[in-house]
C-alpha cells in the first residue's frame, strides 16, 4: 500500500526541519572514493554500488512498520519537470492521479519502498536532469524508530539516528570496503 500525504505534520516523520530540533541526532556518511573531493560518479555506477546496499538497510531496519519518504526541506514539488527520467516513481504518480506538483510525504510498505529503491535513491541528482543541478535531499523515515536514511544530492547516502547504539549496529553490520564512511560532527561510532 502507497499513500500521499499532503499533511505532513501529522506524520512521525525525522526530516531536517524536525530532528534539527529533536535535540540530539547522530549521522554517518557513506560516500564513493573522491566523491567528497569532486570526482564525478557515474549514475549507473551510483545505482551498482547503492542499490543492493541501500536495500539491506531497509531490510534489516523493518520490522512491519510504514516508511515516510519526504524532501529535506518541505514545500518541494516532487516533480518540478516533465522529463523522461525516474520513469517507475513517475508512473506511480500518474497511476494514483497524483501530480507532479505534489509537495507531500509519500508512507511505501517495505516491498514498495524496495520496488522504486532505484529511482529513490538517484532521485535527488536526476530528478532536474541537468549535470551540475542538484535538488532536494530525500528523507526516508522509519515510521516507528527515530531512525533517517537521507539520500543526498551530492551522490552519497547518510545514515542518521537520534539512538547512537541503534546507528553503531546498523553501521556495523552494513561496513563494507566500497564506501568511504565519514561521521557527523560529535557521532562517535
Amino acid at each position: 500500500m502507497i499513500i500521499f500525504e499532503e499533511n505532513v505534520d501529522k506524520l512521525p516523520t525525522y526530516g531536517k526541519n524536525s530532528y534539527a530540533k529533536k535535540g540530539n541526532w547522530y549521522g554517518v556518511s557513506f560516500q564513493l572514493e573522491g566523491g567528497y573531493e569532486g570526482k564525478k560518479i557515474d549514475t549507473m555506477e551510483f545505482i551498482r554500488r547503492y542499490e543492493s546496499w541501500f536495500e539491506q538497510i531497509i531490510l534489516r531496519m523493518d520490522n512491519g512498520t510504514n516508511w515516510i519518504v519526504n524532501h529535506d526541506y518541505e514545500g518541494k514539488n516532487w516533480f518540478p519537470n516533465n522529463q523522461e527520467n525516474l520513469t517507475a516513481l513517475r508512473k506511480l504518480f500518474k497511476q494514483n492521479g497524483v501530480p507532479n506538483t505534489f509537495k507531500g510525504a509519500i508512507i511505501f510498505t517495505k516491498n514498495d519502498l524496495l520496488e522504486f529503491s532505484k529511482d529513490l535513491i538517484t532521485y535527488p541528482f536526476e530528478v532536474l536532469s541537468k549535470e551540475r543541478r542538484l535538488y532536494s535531499d530525500l528523507n526516508i523515515s522509519h515510521g516507528e524508530l527515530e531512525f533517517v536514511i537521507k539520500i543526498s544530492a551530492h551522490m552519497n547516502i547518510d545514515l542518521l539516528s537520534a539512538d547512537i547504539e541503534l546507528l553503531r549496529a546498523v553501521v556495523n553490520e552494513s561496513a563494507s570496503n566500497i564506501f568511504i564512511r565519514r561521521a557527523y560532527r560529535g557521532t562517535f561510532l
